[in-house]
This record gives structure tokens, sequence and C-alpha cells, in this order.
């Protein structure tokens, strides 16, 4: 069942994320038979015969139509690149939920979870990101203290919305108080989606990501006959929000 919640989920997400990307802010552009050409947007004559537009930088003008060689829409220059950062320092802080299907843990609870994980690395090119992360996360009866190694991509470097991946492996450790004679134990941590990054400025944005999530962990019982050990994998869908700088 998490298989098929996983499935739907990025699937969904990446519809969402390559739609997002591929409608690009336009402007309308004016062509004068001058050889002047003007950006912003076409507002409704102001005069029979005649075109008027406003530029981006806030200045209306009016043209007799017999001074106009076309109009057009394209792709707006002022969001091409120009605030997007291809590298240096970056951070990433995210939290959501986890959610599964019905899934109970040993107590007979069920174990969808709270995230909170941070990242701090460097950003080397638009597709490759790496950097150090840890976080918390909480379960209905257990806590893991995540300590992982990430790698990030965007798969655009243009317009104020930046679809991308991302890519956690490294160890969770359990941080639940043992009881007497059961030691809860750590293990194998891993992270992979898709989100979407609405950027700000350089590499500063709000972050929104779905993706598969999985924490190993075991409990140790200890009896007369020595001690049992129950391996059990939490396969989760992470949904999480958050901030980049």
């Amino acid at each position: 069942m998490i298989r098929l919640y996983l499935t739907f989920a990025l699937a969904l997400c990446a519809g969402f994320l390559f739609d997002a990307a591929a409608q690009r802010p336009t402007d309308d552009v004016l062509y004068l038979k001058n050889g002047w050409v003007l950006r912003g947007k076409l507002l409704p004559a102001a005069a029979p015969e005649s075109v008027s537009i406003q530029t981006n930088d806030g200045n209306t003008f009016v043209f007799p139509q017999t001074d106009v060689l076309e109009t057009k829409k394209e792709p707006a220059l002022r969001y091409l690149n120009i605030r997007y950062r291809d590298r240096g320092y970056a951070h990433f802080t995210e939290m959501g939920v986890m959610a599964s299907s019905n899934n109970v843990n040993e107590l007979g609870v069920t174990t969808s979870a709270f995230t909170f994980h941070t990242v701090n690395g460097y950003k080397f090119n638009q597709w490759f990101y790496t950097g150090l992360g840890a976080g918390v996360d909480l379960y209905a009866s257990q806590t893991f203290i995540p300590v992982f190694a990430s790698a990030r991509g965007d798969f655009t470097r243009r317009g104020i919305l930046i679809p991308y991946y991302y890519i956690d492996g490294g160890w969770g450790f359990n941080g639940t108080t043992n009881l007497p004679g059961k030691r809860q134990r750590g293990g194998a941590h891993f992270a992979a989606g898709l989100g979407m990054k609405v950027l700000f400025n350089g590499n500063a944005g709000f972050l929104l990501s779905v993706g598969y999530y999985l924490q190993q962990t075991a409990i140790e019982e200890t009896h007369d006959s020595g001690i049992r050990r129950t391996e059990t994998d939490y396969q989760r869908v992470a949904i999480r929000a958050g901030f980049a700088f």
C-alpha cells in the first residue's frame, strides 16, 4: 500500500512541478517601424487606430497604429537568469509529516511521524549541490536523530518556480529512552523525492517537496536464552515545506 501512495504522490508532484516550470512569465513586446522595441503590458487603446503599452519601468506610451511593425508575447527578460545563483554556500531547513498506510509498530501504535531537517553545503552548479544534514524525526513511540549526506539539483535555472530533486543518505540514531531489558537501535536512513522552490533571490526561496522516506531500526530484547533482535523498516511518504538561502 505504501508503494501505491508513493507512486501516486510522486506522479502528482512531478506533473505539478514540470507544468508549473513550463509556465514562464511573459512580456508584451511592441516593435516599432523606427527600430524601437518596448517591453511591458499592452493596454486598451487610448485612441482609435492607436496602440498603448505600459513598460516594465512604469511608463506608458501611445503610438499610432501606422508606426507599429508588430506585437508579440516573449519570455520576460527580467526573470531570465537574473536572480538565480549557480554556485556557492546554500542552506536548507525543512519540516513536515511522514504519512504511512495502516502500519503499526510493536506497541500497536500507528507510526506516522513529524520530521525536521536542516542541511548546509555547497552548490557547484545548477545540477549538483552536496551537503551534510541533521534533524529530528518524531514517531509515535520512537525518536530518531538522522545524520546524512545530501545531494540536490535544479531542473531549470529560469523563472521564479524552480523544480528540483533531492537524495539523502546516512544513519538515524535512535534517541528513544531504553526500557529495562530492551534496547532500541538506530539504522540506515534514506530519502529521495521531487520539490518546487519559489525563488526569492539568489538561492533563497520557499520549498515544497514530496518523496520516499526510509528509516531502519531494531529492538534488542534480553531473555534468559539470549538476545532477540527484531528489525523494522519504517517506509513513509514525506511531505515537507521549508526555506532555502
